[in-house]
């Protein structure tokens, strides 16, 4: 048991030292400048259409909505770019500063196709 509760212990330090580091990446990204009305790749606020790991439905592999493993969720801005699918997106820290999401996996050949998945930097070490 006490075998256990150390490793919760070192599981719950880690996690938060991931956490930590992520939310205070440092900011040397700008959101994405707006192309004007007609321009098809335009960003949008795309929270209410992306998918964070703190809801139920990023791990259902039939939706097909965007993921973005983070550690904010959805409580910062979330903007996206791209024609026909989100190609591109930023999110903002804790204090507003924007970031780059790293595309970390997707694709689309045609009949066959996997949603766009980002990754916040710092979430992972080395990213």
């Amino acid at each position: 048991m006490r075998r256990f509760g150390l490793a919760l212990a070192t599981l719950a330090i880690s996690t938060t030292a991931v956490v930590g580091a992520a939310g205070t990446a440092a900011a040397q990204d700008s959101w994405p400048v707006d192309p004007g009305p007609g321009n098809p790749v335009r960003p949008i606020d795309a929270g209410p259409y992306v998918l964070t790991s703190d809801q139920p439905e990023f791990y259902n592999p039939a939706d097909p909505r965007v993921r973005i493993i983070t550690p904010f969720g959805h409580s910062t801005k979330i903007v996206c770019s791209g024609f026909r699918d989100l190609t591109h997106c930023w999110q903002a820290d804790r204090d507003g500063n924007p970031h780059k999401l790293r595309l970390i996996f997707g694709f689309d050949f045609g009949s066959v196709s996997a949603p766009n998945v980002f990754l916040y930097p710092g979430m992972v070490p080395g990213s």
